[in-house]
């Protein structure tokens, strides 16, 4: 993959930058800026109030969050990423094709439709986290897609009744994170990671946790990973013969 960010659309062609409003070609300094401006992008989308949680809702999230930095901001992408996941001993999530990214997330809205206010409030967190997941896995931005998604999937929450603490999430952004990759394995999958930390943030503990209510408050490790080693890489270009797909 030597040189590939050549192909890539979203990067400057002399170095490996995503594109920017500031014209910033030095990937510290743009993540600096970056994470900037979005500690101020984020407090605003928390604090506005959204009456539907479809797909151009998701679309307006990433737009408020990035649209000051990134002039694709709230569009879907056009090409494949890969990103090499630690958690996963150097394997890659599977995310959409980008022709399928609207499809994929208008069946995510529609099971958000499903969803009863009446229900048990474990029973709708349970929904969520694998509703969050299943958007996440999608990947429709080239990039910021995590808290794009933690901030509808917050809101979807506090619309239906259930206050979920945003902040904790923040806190602990690397353990959020590895924790969605682990929910993106088919019948490997392992949800109990993302589930610890939003019935945390809920208040909530689910029957296994409430014989042992310390386990969800630790978020150093996912199984035999330990959090501190993860390592922030960006998203790469990836051609069909970059990913194995699975069978």
């Amino acid at each position: 993959m030597k040189n590939s960010w050549h192909k890539d659309p979203y990067l400057y062609d002399d170095v490996p930058v995503l594109k920017n409003t500031p014209g910033v070609k030095n990937s510290e300094e743009l993540k600096r800026i970056e994470g900037d401006l979005t500690r101020m992008t984020m407090g605003i989308v928390y604090a506005q109030e959204y009456f539907k949680f479809n797909t151009d809702t998701l679309r307006q999230i990433h737009r408020t969050i990035f649209g000051g930095i990134y002039e694709w901001a709230g569009e879907f992408r056009t090409i494949n990423i890969m990103k090499r996941e630690d958690v996963l001993g150097g394997d890659t999530v599977r995310y959409a094709q980008p022709e399928d990214i609207k499809k994929q997330l208008d069946m995510a809205s529609k099971e958000i439709s499903k969803l009863k206010y009446s229900e048990d409030p474990k029973i709708l967190l349970f929904k969520i986290v694998r509703i969050t997941a299943a958007i996440w896995q999608t990947h429709p931005f080239r990039e910021g897609n995590t808290r794009a998604v933690i901030a509808f999937s917050v809101l979807l929450s506090a619309k239906i009744g259930i206050e979920l603490d945003y902040d904790l999430f923040a806190e602990h952004a690397a353990y959020v994170r590895n924790a969605l990759v682990w929910c993106t394995q088919g019948m490997y999958s392992k949800y109990e990671y993302l589930e610890n930390i939003y019935f945390d943030a809920a208040g909530l503990l689910d029957d296994e946790l409430e014989t042992n209510p310390s386990k969800a408050k630790d978020y150093s490790a996912l199984g035999n990973y330990q959090v501190s080693n993860y390592q922030e890489r960006p998203h790469v270009y990836a051609d069909s013969n970059d990913i194995t797909q699975p069978e």
